[in-house]
């Protein structure tokens, strides 16, 4: 693995609408630092995290009112990110920084950091089930010292819950059954339906059954950054829609080349009151998700350290590849559209 895309043009999970408030908070995305606030309005804004005078972050500044002020120079940064001032000097200087597209919607701050004419709200993907009366869910945010392809290849492949996670949601059902993939435009598709099936101990735990089950794992990447995975848990034999949905999205926003914001809710449609319920599941969920990361970032070291190894790969692995490639494909075609184009050669004669 030689290529370590990061595209620009797409969606991110950028915060979850919790974590902003009129305290100003720094977040690197894409290789940008990111000063995440929220207006007098409640609306929450994004701009550049460098003041144009020195560079100094923005988010070391005070808020007040919708201005920024500086606490290097006092330069008065507002909320379109346009300096409106300088504090102790009558003259404005003409300067700004990038204020980004940013969207709140199911309780998420959604980022574009690349070119804003591009950025469209339509196409974010749909998991209104986070603020659906019928379902419930626990959310957070991981640090991963990795690439975020990484990540991408992780969750495409879920193959790796048999041997990574044999205590909590793997059993040898998982690598033991294949995969469909499809794809079209910008998304990679997965499903595995694992039938009559002993229960891994998450489930027995967390929905009391005590019978071999069905287990159905639906997975979408939506790219750049997206994956939502649907669960579906039921004793064998059960028709649908009877059973236990589960709805799980990760946020993979790549921080830098090598470090990712791991973003991540985890829903169901049972027992929506059970606060205990609750409770354990965000518990085994990062107890999951620390095996994730250390995982990965073993294996940052050992992709970093040799990067042009040819890998083997497998018929699981179908789901990961089309994503890396996806990614691939994505960032080539953006720095193609922003290369300067080549002046024509003369002919000669002509």
């Amino acid at each position: 693995m030689a290529a370590n895309p990061i595209v620009m043009n797409g969606w991110y999970i950028g915060a979850w609408s919790d974590e902003v408030s009129r305290t100003l908070m720094q977040r690197w995305i894409a290789n940008r630092p990111v000063c995440f606030y929220r207006l007098s309005d409640g609306s929450v804004n994004a701009i550049e995290d460098r003041c144009p005078h020195r560079r100094y972050p923005l988010s070391l500044g005070r808020l007040e009112d919708d201005v920024i002020t500086c606490n290097y120079h006092g330069y008065q940064i507002d909320g379109s990110g346009t300096c409106v001032g300088v504090a102790e000097q009558p003259d404005v200087p003409k300067a700004s920084v990038h204020r980004f597209p940013v969207v709140e919607r199911y309780g998420i701050v959604w980022i574009w950091p690349g070119d804003p004419e591009q950025a469209n709200p339509d196409d974010i993907p749909d998991v209104s089930w986070l603020t659906d009366e019928n379902w419930t869910h626990v959310h957070g945010v991981v640090p991963l010292k990795a690439r975020q392809v990484l990540l991408v290849e992780n969750l495409l492949d879920l193959t790796h819950e048999t041997f990574l996670h044999p205590s909590s949601i793997g059993n040898a059902a998982v690598a033991s059954t294949p995969i469909d993939v499809t794809s079209e435009g910008n998304k990679v598709s997965f499903i595995r339906h694992m039938i009559g099936i002993e229960a891994p101990p998450f489930y027995r735990s967390s929905m009391g059954v005590t019978t071999d089950i069905d287990r159905w794992q639906d997975g979408d990447f939506y790219a750049p950054g997206i994956f939502i995975l649907n669960i579906r848990i039921a004793p064998t034999g059960t028709e649908e829609p009877e059973g236990f949905h589960m709805k799980v999205i990760y946020g993979m926003t790549p921080a830098t080349d090598t470090e990712t914001h791991d973003f991540f809710a985890l829903g169901r449609d049972y027992k929506i009151d059970d606060a205990e319920l609750s409770a354990f599941q965000l518990k085994q969920q990062l107890a999951v998700m620390k095996e994730d990361v250390d995982a990965l970032e073993i294996q940052e070291v050992m992709v970093a350290t040799d990067p042009g190894m040819l890998e083997s790969s497998i018929r699981s692995d179908v789901a990961g590849i089309r994503g890396r490639r996806l990614l691939e494909r994505m960032a080539k075609a953006e720095a193609a559209a922003a290369a300067p184009a080549r002046p024509r050669a003369a002919v000669a004669g002509a």
